[in-house]
């Protein structure tokens, strides 16, 4: 293996993150409130995302019934959580999450 080997694939590592950066993560930061705004499905303009998210009015229904399989006590993990929609599925579990896109937690 060259010299320049290690180097040169060094570089497009770099290369590589900077793209994921500017086309990715910069992306999510710019339509984080649009993505929220589209991940709950409210009916009425006057209820509130917190309504909203304690009725659970934009659960998948697989993704519901999986936490709420879940045994209480049990804590659970949201890698992507996005807005966290899914945090409150299931009042009995502890749910942590956690998401890239700081713009996407705000909301």
């Amino acid at each position: 293996m060259s010299e320049e080997a290690p180097h040169r694939e060094e570089e497009e590592d770099k290369r590589a993150l900077s793209i994921e950066q500017e086309s990715v993560h910069r992306v999510y930061d710019i339509i984080a409130g649009h993505f929220s705004d589209t991940r709950y499905k409210v009916s009425a303009p006057t209820l509130s995302r917190t309504t909203a998210f304690q009725a659970n009015l934009q659960a998948w229904p697989l993704i519901e019934r999986f936490l709420k399989e879940i045994p209480p006590g049990s804590v659970g993990l949201d890698v992507g959580c996005g807005n966290g929609k899914y945090l409150g599925v299931n009042p009995h579990i502890f749910m942590i999450g956690s998401d890239r896109c700081l713009g996407k937690m705000q909301y």
